[in-house]
């Protein structure tokens, strides 16, 4: 596809239509995922409508092209967002992925005990690792014990998730919530109103909402930066250019100190694909698709990969996808983190806490040969959707859904002061600009993962740092507006889902070996032909079909 494609392509998606695509509205009848016309329903869903939750104002308003709302403190005032217990006493069951150590259990967690006395239920939850979560959740579907509350195992990559047959799988043991959240009717939950209208898509299953969605913002990934590494190499934290690029990354690498510019192939891939006009994983015109993989583009950065791990500047272990590459960025070993979540900026601020010379940043990327900020790649905007089981009594669907209700309340309400920091005294202090601080007891007992089942929309804010909720907001107004978005985003595969994690990483093993001179870059199209015809081709007919029953759009 030619360069001038990807140019409309980016006209469609980014300043002007990025308000379409992750704006707050505009989306209701837009059809998310489903396997075929068929399963998908050619679109006819209603999404929720939107209602923004106005109790808090922000320090920094979001914007509709997906800005995050930033605070600089937690708010002093703390509204109730849900004046009426949910639930009557009922037990309700859920199982979601855990990223810690099993808090202890309700009659020992004092925190667990108070979140079932605010719910007015009995928490029954099943925590498994997030290592062994996609493993998990096809044996408990197998089993047919399913929990009220489900939560999906989260895309991998791409938008699809990774559970073959899913349109039929919800059809046959889960609700459709359609009569309950389509449009208006999503009010009478309003913390649930308050989850944007683009992140409802990826529930869209079979004509019918199945699920709640768990909201992330448009930026999926930071470009983190030790500034404080780039600023003792006498280095800009902006290089304008790849020849800016280059010369930056030689000037951080000192391999006998042990430094290098990057510690994961991962890391200058993302760069160096924004830089040469990569498509969002797959690009769309007139109704075609397009891979990331089959364009010349993405060619160029393989080339350029190869160049850079020929120059030193990358760690020898950066193909080890288990290297420990969050601790080489804490240890100043590696100065580049292009590929980590937003989130991971509080956890490097803990992390670093005692180094007094630690500062933590965000590098714009450029356009390749200078002239502007190359385009922005958008997130998914969802982690997972959770799913209701079917139920013989339909008020015990209204139950689940005022508890799932109350567990998204706002940022900065009293419902979600208690969800992430439990009681004052018991499972955090005060801080004196009154930001919450875990305790040590309420860092062991508040991580149950109430917050995969539900979540509110995310906002900047980075406990006792008033500044980072600046700089942080800074650059999301700064690179957002670039952005393009990946078109198949909503839409589902079943070829994605049952086959692409194998065949993508043979390819990816592949691209390991060019970019090490152990096989010759000649072979590139050869890896491209053997995935196309894995899963390339069939992917990519799947989701037209999709995109042709949505009205011919991602959105």
């Amino acid at each position: 596809m030619s360069g001038n494609a990807f140019t409309r392509r980016r006209l469609l998606t980014g300043a002007g239509g990025s308000a379409l695509l992750l704006g707050t509205g505009g989306l209701a009848g837009c059809s998310g995922g489903g396997g075929s016309e068929a399963e998908a329903g050619g679109g006819t869903a209603t999404l929720p409508t939107y209602v923004p939750y106005t109790g808090l104002q922000p320090d920094l308003p979001g914007t509709e092209q997906g800005v995050d709302p930033a605070f600089r403190n937690f708010p002093a005032d703390n509204p109730v967002s849900v004046p009426e217990v949910p639930g009557h006493g009922e037990t309700l069951t859920g199982m979601a992925n855990i990223y810690f150590a099993v808090p202890p259990g309700p009659g020992s967690n004092s925190y667990w005990t108070g979140l079932n006395e605010r719910l007015g239920v009995d928490l029954q939850l099943q925590m498994v690792s997030n290592a062994d979560y996609l493993q998990k959740f096809p044996t408990v579907i197998a089993g047919d014990d399913l929990p009220d509350m489900l939560q999906v195992p989260n895309p991998p990559n791409g938008s699809t998730f990774p559970v073959p047959n899913m349109p039929q799988l919800l059809k046959a043991k889960f609700t459709d919530l359609s009569e309950h959240l389509s449009g208006d009717a999503v009010q009478e939950y309003p913390n649930l109103a308050n989850i944007p209208t683009r992140t409802w898509k990826a529930t869209v299953y079979n004509d019918g909402i199945y699920g709640i969605p768990i909201a992330r913002g448009a930026i999926g990934n930071y470009h983190f930066i030790r500034q404080d590494l780039f600023e003792a190499a006498g280095v800009s934290p902006e290089p304008k250019s790849y020849e800016e690029l280059v010369e930056t990354t030689r000037a951080l690498t000192d391999p006998k100190q042990r430094r290098w510019a990057f510690g994961l192939l991962n890391q200058p891939r993302q760069i160096l694909g924004r830089m040469n006009d990569e498509p969002n994983i797959w690009a769309e015109e007139g109704g075609k698709l397009t891979h990331t993989y089959e364009t010349e583009q993405y060619a160029q950065t393989v080339t350029d990969l190869i160049a850079m791990w020929k120059s030193g500047v990358m760690h020898p272990d950066s193909f080890n996808p288990a290297q420990p590459f969050k601790q080489l960025f804490n240890a100043g070993t590696v100065a580049i983190n292009a590929a980590d979540g937003y989130p991971g900026w509080i956890q490097y601020v803990l992390d670093n806490a005692g180094n007094p010379d630690f500062k933590l940043g965000l590098m714009p990327v450029h356009q390749r040969e200078g002239g502007g900020l190359a385009h922005w790649n958008y997130g998914n905007g969802y982690f997972s959707i959770t799913l209701l089981k079917k139920q013989e009594d339909p008020e015990r669907i209204k139950t689940v859904l005022r508890v799932l209700n109350w567990l998204a309340a706002p940022f900065g309400t009293e419902e979600y002061r208690y969800r992430l920091y439990g009681e004052e005294g018991v499972d955090h202090t005060v801080d004196a600009q009154g930001n919450p601080v875990l305790t040590k007891t309420g860092t062991a007992n508040t991580v149950l993962p109430i917050r995969y089942l539900a979540d509110s929309p995310y906002n900047i804010y980075v406990p006792g740092r008033p500044q980072d909720a600046d700089t942080q907001h800074a650059y999301q107004s700064l690179e957002i507006p670039t952005g393009i978005a990946n078109p198949v985003i909503g839409l589902y595969s079943n070829t994605a889902a049952s086959k692409n994690a194998t065949a993508d990483k043979s390819f990816s093993d592949g691209i390991n070996d060019i970019v090490q001179e152990r096989r010759p870059f000649s072979e590139l199209k050869t890896l491209v032909s053997t995935w196309r015809s894995a899963v390339g081709d069939a992917m990519r007919t799947e989701y037209q079909d999709a995109l042709q029953a949505a009205g011919g759009t991602g959105a």
